[in-house]
């Protein structure tokens, strides 16, 4: 049960750099919604936060009042974590700044830049993090969420790439953490469950990523397509990752018309590396014999990505799954009432993985 908070929105929007909306305002219902339309919440207020110092103070309000406080990066939380039903949400969309560090081969961006924004800005030096497989993800979620894209089995999962976050504790203390620093909380961001607090900023390593081949193949949805695919995924270099759902065929024009509203499995392949190598990858692989569409993508500051008009080439860039041990728990405050963590990187999906998961890594969810 959520409690409505006992204050006037008019001392919050006087508190704040950034801009409070409430249900009487203008464009409420809008900024309400999730990507998720199964979550038909209504906050009392969203808070799209300027800075770190607005995020503590909606930390503390939140502490204060009882309120339940959600925050939302991209608003892609398969579970509804980036909405509330009468408390507060946290809207970080406006913390959206990315840093490229070319010749150290890191990034430092805020957690409210999408991954396409994200990607767009490391692409034009020919580097990548690997980032899920949707564009208007927010980078803060899909990075504490862990983070399986078209990377994944060469680079490993996005939270891999993780070198350090400036987080803001459930008690309002803003903190810079990494290895050497708040190591424990560094460690606990990376797998250890969640609720420690709301990422603002997060450094990550690039990898060169020059050219990709690849693109959709469509096959008939049955348990031995399905089991092949994972085999033969398993099997793949490295360099080639696989993301695969089991959807009814939508009505497009590539897709024929008796295959329309039947269960099909549309798998996305992404090659990291040389154009041919990749091309012989997905040919010579047994099970993928169906309809497909590949296309050579080449990324730098000449060379832009080119999206396939039938398939999905270079979209945002992915990771591997490793085991995280939990962190000791530390003396603090009570913590707002944060809705219930579980994850939602990656629900509904086939990987192409090795058969052992990680624990979900959390810490921020939307």
């Amino acid at each position: 049960m959520t409690t409505t908070p006992e204050f006037p929105i008019s001392d919050l929007r006087a508190s704040l750099n950034g801009k409070v909306i409430g249900a009487d305002d203008a464009g409420y219902d809008d900024v309400r919604r999730v990507f998720f339309t199964g979550f038909d919440r209504r906050p009392t207020a969203i808070v799209r936060v300027a800075d770190a110092s607005d995020v503590a103070r909606v930390i503390t309000l939140a502490r204060e009042t009882g309120a339940e406080l959600a925050v939302r990066s991209g608003g892609h939380s398969r579970a509804g974590h980036g909405t509330s039903e009468g408390g507060i949400v946290l809207n970080l969309s406006a913390m959206n700044a990315v840093e490229i560090d070319a010749d150290g081969r890191t990034a430092s961006a805020q957690t409210g830049v999408t991954a396409g924004d994200y990607t767009k800005a490391t692409g034009e030096h020919g580097l990548a993090t690997g980032l899920g497989d949707t564009p208007t993800v927010g980078l803060g979620g899909i990075t504490l969420g862990g983070g399986i894209g078209y990377l994944v089995r060469k680079n490993g999962l996005t939270i891999d790439d993780l070198l350090a976050a400036e987080v803001v504790t459930a008690d309002g203390e803003e903190l810079h953490v990494d290895a050497e620093t708040h190591a424990e909380l560094f460690w606990a961001l990376r797998g250890g469950g969640g609720n420690f607090g709301v990422a603002t900023r997060l450094r990550f390593r690039l990898h060169e990523v020059d050219e990709v081949v690849g693109g959709m193949l469509m096959l008939p949805a049955s348990t031995d397509v399905i089991t092949g695919l994972i085999a033969v995924a398993e099997t793949a270099p490295d360099e080639l990752s696989v993301i695969a759902n089991v959807i009814k065929a939508p009505p497009l024009p590539f897709i024929p018309a008796e295959s329309h509203g039947k269960p099909v499995v549309v798998a996305l392949m992404v090659y990291a590396g040389d154009a041919r190598a990749g091309e012989r990858a997905i040919a010579h692989s047994p099970t993928w014999s169906g309809r497909s569409a590949t296309r050579r993508c080449t990324r730098g500051r000449k060379d832009r990505a080119r999206p396939s008009p039938r398939g999905r080439t270079c979209s945002s860039m992915p990771s591997r799954p490793v085991g995280r041990r939990r962190s000791s728990s530390t003396s603090r405050p009570p913590p707002p009432r944060w809705p219930a963590s579980s994850s939602g990187c990656s629900a509904g999906r086939w990987r192409a993985l090795p058969a052992t998961r990680p624990r979900s890594p959390t810490g921020m969810r939307g």
